[in-house]
């Protein structure tokens, strides 16, 4: 037996419903019909793999019959040996890190615990005599969220006022769980009610150490200056005074930059260095995101390694500017004393139901946020802890983030102590298992608490603020504790007379197009009210749909009562096409067309029209359900058309055409983390590609400027058919290679007329599932789709094409979905030009 080990449970769970009758704290004696359970899950999935449960994301009807799986008792059992039996001496742990929501925690019959929150990281010790050499088992008996908060509903109901529904804003204020699951008018399913999972949504595993252990270990950055950093290391340990040991070396050269070798002593080292010619950790775009080795070791009295723990560090230094020399107002992030542009997304719990997704899936979700130049993202405080794995994909990436307090758009019981001990604990835990990583950069105490308040018409029913103290007098303790090196934020939003203010702190920009024009100081959500679903084959995928039956004469009205969602606005961003849509499948694909060029026209603002602004987090990364109405990747993991409107506005270099009047220029952004220098076309085209006018400019930018690089007031008077013209940009950097594109209708972009083109397309295929495109085109296109018979992520898709240049777009395989070669399809909107490669 190893002196420190982890050992995986069997994979074998099962499941099964608890009579109401039975009582808490005795262990169960009756017997179950279990079924097949997968850990980590829910239940309401077993259910339905077992045939015992219609999949709750097929309609309305099915979810609103599923309610009674999260208002029953469920019991988890997993019957396990131990290989080579029980070594003498030592210590048991059983580590579970996360049960939605309350429950027991039985061993051989033997209660070592209980979870009242799934936001926490629960730990046990195993007392001497519990575990067997073989056929041990453990159960945990999942209480129903219901009932379990019966006793605080009716201070709650006279306090909160929120509608009694368990599965709504009432259940949200006194479960500690996925807050944005709840249901509040809408939710992540979008079906007319709530689902709550319930159940194992986490890992369990069993450990097991001989001696002392390391419990904490965390870097920090005090100080970067005059090329010599000074730095600090934590280390927190349990057990009998042994040796410690500490280095932090360079991966490069296996050099140690500090070691240190002393006594645990009293359970907490702080041990303090320079480190000169540091390497340091920059966001992506600004650097390398250097990463040390950091190593932690405890010897026992023989001199034999009792316990060690590894992981990496950084050297960095954030600052939040708030307040210009001037005077004015700001917002921005100063990273190792360099000002930074923030290029964000806000990913959401992969799953509604049971919250995490699998290894792979996240494997691919970083992928994409590489591919998007993404270099913050927003753990928000609707959503659920991340993974120390997850941190460790941010910190190799350079990807900063902004860690929320779990508070969402609610009021909190903030009056009731046990509550409030809870969201003490786990706001600490939250806490120090991120400060280990030095991704994180920015922490805020919770969701549109402070929005709401001023916002919601709180004030007229309520004698308080409830759940303020949480966000303005706890949290900030805490983060001063914990990580008094990161910048701590009120709440998101905050600062201005309102939500939408530009003027101070930052904003989610919501509502309406018109917003993306006030020149914001940051925006930490987006959105549009223009909204889309997950494409056809996820919908088939996920919700057991056959997409083409809904078709003809009365679909919507079919589809509208099946899931209870109307259907979405006017369409009038890209107006495609007018009237009533002839089936689902088209009504999907506009809908996604629709969100792109809502997306784009508003990013672009803030991006090159916007000179207060330093940077924009969008709302939100993915989508957390099949009918989730935001989300630029889809339920299934798809990018939508979405993801590469704002990859191209989040790209190093950007540019973007514009109309003011009779005023047509071009605007540049240089976030680059380099001076640039290239050369920039504008082209007055016809849709056939006829040339009607051009002008070449030289563009010289710093490194974070952005300005106008060209301007006309006479190419828009010289256009005859608004509908057959277009402006095209592109803009190349001094090597010739082409860094960014834009087309400028000077009409609605569907009242376009897309001429028949010639489209050519080499290919070449780099290795199985990677091939390289070139593309040319003899005429205007409005966008250009590439399509596949495998999930694919390219470096540009859903994008415009003039002639004059080759288009080089590399496409890769996001996942094998078919048995199959990979395949492309090349086409227009109208289908004018396909290919076939």
């Amino acid at each position: 037996m190893e002196l420190c080990k982890s050992l995986p449970l069997s994979d074998h769970w099962q499941v099964g419903q608890l009579p109401a009758d039975a009582p808490d704290w005795k262990a169960i004696s009756c017997e179950l019909d279990f079924i097949e359970a997968a850990v980590p899950g829910a239940v309401q999935y077993d259910l339905v793999s077992a045939g015992l449960l219609e999949n709750p994301y097929r309609s309305s009807e099915a979810a609103f019959s599923s309610a009674w799986v999260a208002k029953s008792d469920w019991l988890y059992r997993n019957e396990f040996d131990l290989e080579g039996g029980i070594p003498k001496g030592g210590k048991w742990l059983l580590k579970v890190d996360g049960v939605d929501t309350f429950s027991e925690v039985w061993l051989n019959k033997i209660l070592i615990g209980e979870t009242r929150n799934n936001y926490r990281w629960y730990e046990y010790p195993i007392e001497e005599g519990v575990l067997r050499d073989k056929a041990n088992v453990l159960e945990v008996r999942v209480k129903a969220h219901h009932r379990m908060v019966s006793g605080k509903v009716d201070e709650a109901l006279k306090k909160l006022k929120n509608p009694p529904e368990i599965e709504g804003l009432l259940g949200k204020s006194l479960i500690r769980r996925y807050q944005r699951s709840f249901f509040s008018g809408s939710s992540l399913l979008n079906l007319g009610t709530g689902v709550l999972g319930i159940g194992i949504n986490r890992l369990v595993s069993l450990h097991f150490h001989l001696d002392a252990r390391i419990t904490d270990l965390h870097f920090r950055t005090l100080s970067i200056e005059g090329g010599k950093a000074l730095c600090e290391i934590h280390a927190k340990t349990d057990g009998p005074d042994r040796e410690l040991r500490v280095s932090l070396t360079e991966p490069a050269t296996g050099e140690p930059v500090f070691s240190y070798s002393g006594k645990t002593e009293s359970g907490a080292k702080a041990l303090s260095f320079e480190i000169a010619s540091p390497q340091l950790w920059w966001p992506a775009g600004y650097g390398k995101a250097g990463l040390y080795d950091l190593k932690a070791s405890i010897y026992d009295e023989s001199g034999a390694l009792s316990h060690e723990v590894r992981q990496q560090a950084g050297i960095k230094t954030v600052k939040l500017v708030e307040k210009l020399s001037s005077g004015r107002s700001a917002f921005h992030f100063i990273v190792n004393g360099k000002k930074i542009w923030v290029r964000g997304q806000n990913p959401i719990p992969l799953d509604y139901i049971k919250v995490y997704g699998a290894p792979e899936e996240y494997e691919r979700l970083f992928r994409m946020l590489e591919s998007s130049k993404t270099n913050l993202i927003r753990i928000w405080g609707g959503g659920m802890p991340c993974s120390d794995e997850f941190f460790s994909q941010c910190d190799r990436l350079g990807i900063m983030v902004w860690s929320e307090g779990f508070l969402h758009s609610n009021v909190y019981p903030d009056y009731d102590a046990d509550f409030v001990k809870e969201y003490i604990e786990e706001s600490r835990e939250v806490l120090e298992k991120a400060r280990r990583h030095p991704c994180l950069s920015v922490i805020c105490g919770g969701n549109e608490q402070i929005e709401g308040w001023e916002e919601y018409g709180w004030q007229g029913k309520l004698d308080k603020f409830y759940g303020e103290e949480l966000f303005r007098t706890h949290m900030p303790i805490i983060a001063s504790e914990l990580c008094p090196e990161i910048p701590y934020i009120i709440n998101s939003p905050h600062g201005g007379a309102d939500s939408q203010s530009p003027v101070e702190g930052e904003c989610h920009n919501w509502g309406s197009f018109y917003n993306a024009f006030k020149d914001p100081l940051f925006v930490s959500e987006t959105c549009w009210s223009q909204e889309s679903y997950s494409r056809p084959e996820t919908l088939e995928k996920y919700m057991g749909i056959d997409v083409d039956s809904y078709a003809g004469q009365g679909w919507l009205e079919r589809w509208s009562l099946e899931t209870s969602r109307p259907r979405i606005g006017r369409l009038a961003y890209s107006s495609w096409p007018h009237g009533e849509l002839p089936c689902l499948r088209d009504y999907l694909r506009t809908l996604d067309l629709e969100q792109a060029c809502a997306d784009s026209a508003a990013l672009k603002q803030f991006r090159l029209r916007s000179p207060s602004n330093s940077g924009v987090i969008y709302w939100s990364f993915n989508k957390g359900g099949p009918l989730f109405q935001f989300g630029c990747v889809d339920y299934g993991g798809y990018p939508l058309r979405s993801f590469y409107a704002v990859s191209r506005v989040f790209a190093p270099i950007a540019v973007g055409l514009f109309r003011d009047g009779e005023e047509i220029y071009a605007a540049v952004s240089n976030q680059s983390g380099k001076a640039f220098e290239g050369r920039l076309e504008i082209a007055h085209l016809t849709a056939s590609g006829e040339n009607l006018d051009s002008i070449a400019v030289n563009v010289s930018l710093e490194d974070g400027q952005s300005k106008k690089v060209f301007s006309s007031d006479s190419m828009y008077q010289a256009v005859i058919s608004r509908v057959k013209e277009v402006f095209f940009a592109r803009l190349e950097n001094a090597e010739g290679i082409i860094e960014g594109e834009d087309i400028l209708f000077v009409c609605p972009f569907a009242e376009f007329e897309q001429e028949e083109c010639r489209l050519s397309a080499a290919f070449e295929e780099v290795s199985s599932g990677i091939i390289d495109l070139e593309l040319e085109s003899d005429a205007v296109i409005r966008q250009l789709a590439i399509e596949a018979n495998q999930k694919i992520l390219c470096s540009d898709n859903y994008f415009p094409m003039a002639p004059g240049k080759t288009k080089k777009v590399r496409v890769e395989v996001l996942e094998w979905t078919k048995n199959e070669k990979l395949a492309l399809e090349l086409a227009t909107l109208e289908g004018l030009v396909k290919v076939i490669l």
